[in-house]
């Protein structure tokens, strides 16, 4: 640890004083205060397409979020070793409890603020560019496929948990082939040409742990998965994790719609692909996929248990996809 205190106190404008690992990064103690060092097994030329969606949100007022430090010589990053690390801003406050109304309120507007300030990103000459647009069919369609061969496997398996799942399984591949092919009648194709004339970006990874909640702001970090995708990517995402804390209830996901559309509109045509979005059966297939490519411990110990919660959600699933309409 000795050897990056030095490389770091050389290349950036603050003294180290300690390290000290916590999660799965560090904190720095130096001069210039705390900061967050993370190593990341990005290349340089993602962090460069990261930093500059930080950069362009700093610059069109979303400050509330973790940017970058810069070293003398302007880079976001320091390379160790042939390793890539990055330090960023420390941001105050507690991770976003999906529990408490306020919190789930509070990180629906930091999200539609973070879409709005996100319009017009140009990435820097040297990033890769990382573009969601338009892969949500090929998406759909290849986790659809896996969970045809799942079937194979299951019946020819032929364990307890193996018939457990040919139980449902029918269901859930239906409800994935209903889902691609309504997106394929759907104007999807046309709201990622739009989204990529407005250059907006999505985070990604909108989740409890980054969103902090602050005393008097509401700030996003890790963008590490940003990119450019359709925003209700992100509202989908936030809406499935809230749900399934609360029985899939029409009136929570109410909560977080009112939210975001008092600062970011949502169309019909973009209130249908979300409705698709989760629609979809995400959970099962990851489950079972998950249950079939892990080793044994993982399956006895923690599939079934996982598999009942899958099963249980059905019927508010069906519920809510039923009562969606009244979101809009």
């Amino acid at each position: 640890m000795g050897d990056l205190e030095k490389e770091i106190s050389q290349e950036y404008e603050l003294t180290v004083r300690n390290i000290i690992p916590f999660k799965d990064f560090f904190i720095i103690d130096s001069s210039a205060g705390k900061k967050v060092l993370r190593k990341l097994n990005f290349s340089s030329e993602r962090i460069w397409f990261i930093h500059g969606a930080k950069e362009h949100l700093y610059k069109n007022n979303f400050c509330n979020l973790d940017r970058f430090t810069c070293t003398k010589e302007g880079l976001p990053y320091i390379n160790i070793d042939g390793s890539i690390y990055t330090i960023t801003e420390t941001v105050q406050g507690r991770e976003c409890d999906f529990d408490k109304k306020e919190d789930v309120i509070k990180a629906s507007i930091a999200l539609a603020e973070m879409h709005s300030a996100s319009r017009g990103y140009i990435p820097p000459e040297q990033s890769i560019v990382k573009d969601e647009l338009g892969n949500l069919p090929s998406h759909f369609i290849k986790r659809l496929e896996e969970i045809k061969r799942i079937k194979k496997t299951a019946q020819r398996e032929k364990g307890c948990l193996d018939y457990l799942i040919l139980q449902y399984i029918d269901y859930f591949y239906n409800l994935g082939e209903s889902t691609i092919n309504l997106i394929r009648e759907s104007k999807y194709n046309m709201l990622v040409e739009k989204t990529r004339k407005e250059r907006l970006f999505c985070h990604h990874d909108y989740t409890h742990s980054n969103i902090i909640i602050g005393s008097s702001e509401t700030s996003i970090i890790n963008f590490s998965l940003c990119s450019f995708e359709l925003k209700v990517y992100d509202i989908a995402n936030l809406l499935r994790r809230k749900m399934r804390k609360c029985f899939w209830d029409i009136n929570e996901a109410k909560v977080i719609i009112d939210a975001y559309t008092s600062v970011e509109p949502i169309s019909e045509d973009e209130f249908f692909i979300m409705k698709l979005m989760l629609q979809f059966p995400q959970k099962f297939w990851r489950v079972v996929n998950k249950y079939y490519n892990s080793r044994r411990s993982w399956r006895d110990k923690t599939f079934e248990r996982k598999f009942i919660e899958v099963i249980d959600e059905i019927e508010y699933h069906k519920k809510f996809l039923d009562r969606y309409d009244l979101l809009y």
